[in-house]
């Protein structure tokens, strides 16, 4: 087995390529594995019949329009690809979202793509297997990326949204299409009880959740009850773009986001470090439950995360600089 570098990772196995996410494949031959439905992991979703979940189609059908052919499988499906085999298992990160595990004969790879390794509100954990090699994401993978428990910022979220409706603003927020803007719908619901009005994109996004089973309580901008309660001012907003909020209240920002552990974001009236990533802790626990033998860091902060491997024993290195189909064998120590 052989894995190389192509604008994401790119594994050859005898006569059998797959191409993960963004992954460029010149030949035009590899089977396209798809982790989960945010814009960068599905810049070549439109290659033929490309590999994701059922949940992630649907969710690609919501806010791409895709109508094109798929391969589409349930989570724990295992697909055969030539003489591998490929196993799709939850990643945590948002519905739909999976990590590959290829299994042939000289081995196990795990292609973790973007992944959280704690519960939320909308998501499952991650599952670890044991793996004999792993491509495993860096998006937080340096030591300073260390989150707060998620239930004090799911508190001092629900602070800062009553501290706005007590002194007569109206709590809105930017967030993730896909993902984040549904988890913040649901704590609203679970925590306050308060009207939630979203954006018609976060909407369509929150029909396909709530078609695999999670209950969101919504009101749609643009209908006569979001209108009313944008005017009452007794709601908060979520949508995927900063806009105008027809209220006659003052709208407060807010952004939540891992990456307000680092950055000031100097046009929000507040930032809370919410992220669907792992943070750095979370990757080094998810690794090291997997047991690999070589580990090939991606994104984000590669180089510091496989640096860091190294110093705790793995065979570690960053897929971006490793070099042209760099090799796989079950003795490589």
């Amino acid at each position: 087995m052989k894995v190389s570098y192509k604008g994401g990772a790119l594994v050859a196995y005898k006569d059998t390529l797959m191409a993960f996410d963004a992954a460029e494949d010149l030949s035009g031959k590899a089977l396209r594995c798809i982790t989960h439905a945010h814009a960068d992991h599905i810049m070549r979703v439109n290659e033929s019949n490309p590999l994701m979940t059922v949940e992630t189609f649907e969710l690609l059908r919501a806010i791409r329009g895709l109508e094109r052919r798929a391969n589409v499988v349930e989570l724990g499906a295992v697909v055969k690809v030539g003489p591998a085999r490929i196993r799709t298992m939850n990643a945590g990160h948002i519905l739909g979202s999976c990590q590959y595990a290829v299994e042939c004969d000289e081995g196990t790879l795990l292609f973790s793509g973007d992944i959280n390794v704690h519960d939320t509100l909308v998501t499952r954990a991650a599952e670890p297997i044991h793996a004999d090699f792993m491509v495993v994401e860096a998006t937080y993978g340096e030591p300073s990326f260390i989150f707060p428990d998620r239930e004090v910022v799911y508190s001092k979220i629900v602070k800062w949204i009553c501290d706005c409706i007590k002194d007569g603003s109206l709590p809105a927020f930017k967030a993730y299409l896909v993902g984040k803007s549904q988890e913040l719908i649901k704590l609203v619901n679970e925590y306050l009880g308060i009207p939630v009005v979203v954006s018609g994109a976060v909407a369509r996004v929150c029909e396909v959740y709530k078609k695999f089973g999670l209950g969101l309580s919504y009101f749609c901008m643009g209908s006569a009850d979001a209108d009313e309660l944008l005017r009452s001012g007794e709601c908060v907003y979520v949508g995927n773009r900063r806009v105008d909020v027809p209220t006659s209240r003052t709208v407060k920002w807010a952004i939540a986001t891992g990456w307000a552990l680092k950055y000031r974001f100097e046009l929000y009236d507040a930032t809370f470090p919410l992220s669907s990533h792992a943070d750095f802790k979370g990757l080094i626990e998810h690794v090291e439950a997997c047991m690999p033998r070589v580990v090939y860091t991606m994104h984000g902060y590669s180089m510091q995360l496989a640096r860091i491997l190294e110093r705790r024993g793995f065979v570690a290195a960053a897929l971006e600089s490793a070099g042209t189909l760099a090799p796989l064998t079950r003795g490589e120590m």
